[in-house]
């Protein structure tokens, strides 16, 4: 009996993510030292996977304390801000985890860990127990569509948040266009995060409408989360298409960037409590 209720205490979500947030700070730790030794001129590469092992294996943790919010409502566990934002902090970690080795690979963990750390310790202290408990998707939510919007809009905040995060160091640094070192290696970083998140966030936002359509006979209605998605996704566009232009390349492409990932955090921290502010006993929002 004391063993299946020390595995049911091992299998609980809130623990599961609270492991999670260990590793990823523990990760954020790593990548920042590594970073540190390699500007100082020290041999970096005793450990050089180190920072991935750790973000990535706080991602897979994330991705179980969602599978076991699943299985205790034998259902479909993302609709709610909560857990939105636990799979959002799991995207950005995994995303670094596979997506970074080498060059920038500390670089970017830190850009990362200082955004997915924050957002996973802050959900989990700020959002009440009553909120938390796994609840079962309003009949309102079902179809094939939603799933389907869910996962490719999250999936693409994985690479949003990071160029987002590398845009606004990119601007505390200080370089200009044609600076080397890390303001150029911020913007790399940034790219590749872009170029990954900006697709998924055009089919998030395409399955979306469809959705709509099918559940209430609109593709757009103009709510708070829309408008923000919409702003985002625009934001995205004008980074992604100006970042060489004459005029653009260096510190207004990283302020395009550092609004990215200020309306992104509007969109996962806000849009709720406007939408229902507008739409009382509004069902889904993130």
């Amino acid at each position: 009996m004391r063993e299946s209720s020390r595995m049911e205490q091992l299998l609980d979500d809130t623990s599961l993510a609270t492991a999670a947030a260990l590793l990823l700070a523990a990760g954020t730790i790593v990548a920042s030292l590594q970073l540190l030794r390699s500007r100082a001129g020290e041999n970096p590469r005793a450990n050089p996977d180190g920072p991935q092992w750790l973000l990535g294996a706080g991602g897979y943790l994330l991705l179980l304390a969602l599978a076991a919010r699943g299985l205790t409502i034998r259902g479909w566990p993302l609709a709610r801000r909560y857990e939105i934002l636990l799979l959002s902090a799991a995207s950005l970690a995994l995303f670094y985890a596979f997506g970074f080795h080498g060059e920038h690979s500390a670089l970017a963990g830190v850009c990362a860990g200082l955004v997915a750390t924050p957002m996973l310790v802050l959900n989990l202290l700020f959002t009440p127990s009553g909120v938390r408990e796994p609840q079962p998707l309003p009949p309102l939510l079902g179809g094939t569509w939603f799933p389907v919007h869910v996962l490719a809009t999250v999936v693409s905040y994985g690479g949003l948040l990071l160029a987002g995060s590398a845009g606004i160091l990119g601007l505390v640094s200080g370089g200009s266009a044609e600076s080397s070192g890390i303001p150029r290696q911020l913007d790399e970083v940034a790219y590749i995060g872009l170029s990954w998140g900006y697709p998924w966030l055009t089919l998030g936002m395409i399955a979306g409408a469809v959705w709509s359509w099918e559940s209430w006979g609109v593709f757009w209605s103009w709510n708070s989360k829309e408008v923000l998605s919409l702003s985002t996704w625009a934001l995205c566009a004008l980074a992604f298409h100006t970042r060489r232009l004459k005029g653009w390349r260096g510190r207004p492409h990283r302020v395009v960037l550092g609004l990215v990932l200020l309306v992104l955090l509007l969109t996962l921290l806000v849009s709720q409590r406007l939408a229902q502010q507008a739409v009382p006993g509004i069902e889904y929002v993130f």
